[in-house]
C-alpha cells in the first residue's frame, strides 16, 4: 500500500514548497520505505497537472546530470513531456540512493555471523577460563566447552559442555545462561556457581550456591544449593539429593576427593590421569576403600599418601 505521506511530501517537493525539516523527513521516507510503499511513476507525474515545455538547454543539462552524456535530437522528444522533469530526476536518485543504501545494510548485516568459540582442557591440569560476560569456568581433565551463542547479541547466552566443570554465572537477570545439548537435560540459571558433569554415562549438577533449573523434555526440576541432580533414565524422572558441594568440586583447587571409594576404583581413576603409569593394586586390596584427598597433578605424591594409609606398599607401577 502506498504511503499517502510520501505522497503529500513528494507533491510539496515538485512545487520546491517543502520546509528544510519536512525534507529531512523526505529523505528518511524514502530511505526507510518498502519498495510498495513508495510511488510509481505515473503516480508521480499525476501529483502535479501544470504543463510547460522546457527549453533545450534545460533539458540538455538534465539529461547529461543523469546520463553523463549529450541530449541527442533523436531523445529530446522524450524529454519534451509535461511535468517537472528536474525534479522528478532528483527524486529518482534519491531513490536510487535509498534503495543502494538498503541493499549494502542488508549485505553487511547478512555476513555478521558468530562463530562458535572453543574451549578444551587437554592437559591433567585444572583449566580456567572467563567468558566474555564476566562467568568464570574451571574445566578439569579433557573438558569441552563451546560458547554457541553471541552474549552482546543474543537473547540467551548458550554454552555446550563435554566433560566436568565448574561454573561461576556473572550475574545478568536480562540474560539467562544456559548450557544446551551437553548430556540428558539443559541448565538454566541468571548467576550462580555449580559444578557439572557432562559423559555418555551420566549427567550431573551439584550447587554450591544461587539457584538453577534443570529440563529434560517437558520435566524439569528446581535445585537449591548443597542439592546435587542428575536424571534416571529408566524411571523417566530427577533424583535430587543433599550433597557434600565442597567435595564435589575439590577437583577445581587440584585434589581429588574420594568417600569410602574401593581403592581399585582410585587405581582405575589414576591410571586414567596418567595413562603412561599402568598402576597396578595388590590382590589382597582389592576390596578395600579409602575416604580423603589426593593431589590431581603428582602421581609421586598420591601414591605415598595412599601407601602410608595402609601402611605398606599397596600400588606399584607395572
Amino acid at each position: 500500500m502506498k504511503d499517502p505521506k510520501i505522497a503529500a511530501l513528494y507533491k510539496k517537493y515538485l512545487l520546491g514548497e517543502l520546509t528544510p525539516q519536512e525534507n529531512t523527513i523526505f529523505l528518511d521516507l524514502l530511505t526507510s520505505s518498502n519498495e510498495d510503499e513508495l510511488l510509481d511513476l505515473d503516480e508521480v507525474l499525476a501529483l502535479d497537472k501544470t504543463d510547460y515545455t522546457l527549453d533545450t538547454s534545460t533539458s540538455d543539462d538534465i539529461f547529461y546530470a543523469i546520463t553523463g552524456t549529450e541530449l541527442s535530437p533523436k531523445v529530446q522528444p522524450i524529454w519534451r513531456r509535461s511535468k517537472l522533469l528536474m525534479s522528478f530526476a532528483a527524486t529518482l536518485l534519491l531513490i536510487g540512493f535509498a534503495f543502494l543504501y538498503l541493499l549494502v545494510i542488508k549485505s553487511v548485516h547478512t555476513e555478521t555471523t558468530f562463530t562458535a568459540i572453543q574451549y578444551t582442557n587437554p592437559t591433567k591440569f585444572v583449566k580456567r577460563i572467563i567468558l566474555r560476560d564476566g562467568t568464570h569456568i574451571s574445566l578439569r581433565q579433557g573438558a569441552h566447552v563451546s560458547v554457541i551463542s553471541d552474549f552482546d547479541r543474543d537473547s540467551l547466552r548458550r554454552i555446550k559442555l563435554s566433560g566436568e566443570a565448574f561454573f561461576e554465572v556473572a550475574k545478568d537477570p536480562h540474560k539467562a545462561f544456559v548450557i544446551v545439548n551437553s548430556g540428558n537435560f539443559d541448565v538454566r540459571v541468571l548467576g550462580t556457581a555449580f559444578n557439572l558433569t557432562c559423559s555418555p554415562q551420566r549427567t550431573r549438577l551439584v550447587l554450591n550456591h544461587g539457584k538453577v533449573q534443570v529440563k529434560h523434555g517437558e520435566q524439569q526440576s528446581i535445585i537449591i544449593p548443597g542439592q546435587q541432580v542428575d536424571y534416571d533414565s529408566r524411571r523417566m524422572q530427577f533424583n535430587v539429593v543433599a550433597v557434600d558441594t565442597v567435595g564435589a568440586s575439590n577437583w577445581k583447587s587440584d585434589l581429588l576427593s574420594f568417600s569410602q571409594v574401593p581403592l581399585s576404583q582410585i587405581v582405575n581413576d589414576l591410571n586414567n590421569l596418567y595413562p603412561d603409569s599402568d598402576l597396578i593394586l595388590i590382590d589382597s586390596f582389592q576390596t578395600k576403600s579409602f575416604t580423603g584427598y589426593l593431589p590431581a597433578s603428582d602421581l609421586e605424591k598420591s601414591l605415598k599418601i595412599l601407601n602410608t594409609a595402609f601402611n605398606q606398599i599397596i600400588i606399584h607401577k607395572k
